[in-house]
Order: C-alpha cells, then sequence, then structure tokens
C-alpha cells in the first residue's frame, strides 16, 4: 500500500465516523461536537500530509 491508499483509506474512515456522530440521536450536542473537533482536526491532519507529500486526496 503506497501513502496516497493509506491517506484515503484513513481520510474515508474519518468521514464516516462524523456521519454516524451526526446520526446517533443518543449523544449530547456537547459530546457530538467534542468528537466531530476531534475528527475534523484528524481529517485535517490527514490532508495536510497529503499535501506534504505531494498527494491529492479525494475529499467526498
Amino acid at each position: 500500500m503506497n501513502y496516497r491508499e493509506d491517506l484515503e483509506i484513513k481520510l474515508q474512515k474519518v468521514t464516516l465516523a462524523i456521519q454516524e456522530v451526526l446520526e446517533d440521536m443518543y449523544k449530547t450536542d456537547k459530546e457530538k461536537q467534542r468528537i466531530i473537533d476531534k475528527l475534523i482536526d484528524f481529517k485535517e491532519a490527514i490532508l495536510s500530509k497529503g499535501i506534504e507529500l505531494n498527494i491529492e486526496l479525494e475529499t467526498a
């Protein structure tokens, strides 16, 4: 597996996790926001690493 594939898989996992949190009606808004903030930070770190390695990633 190359860097691009690895980063794209991680990016997909983060995107799915964000969607799951948003769909989970049992979490409080404060809990959701805390988790989403952490996931967004992780997603930004993945995109930043892709830029650093000159890899264009799909952000869908």
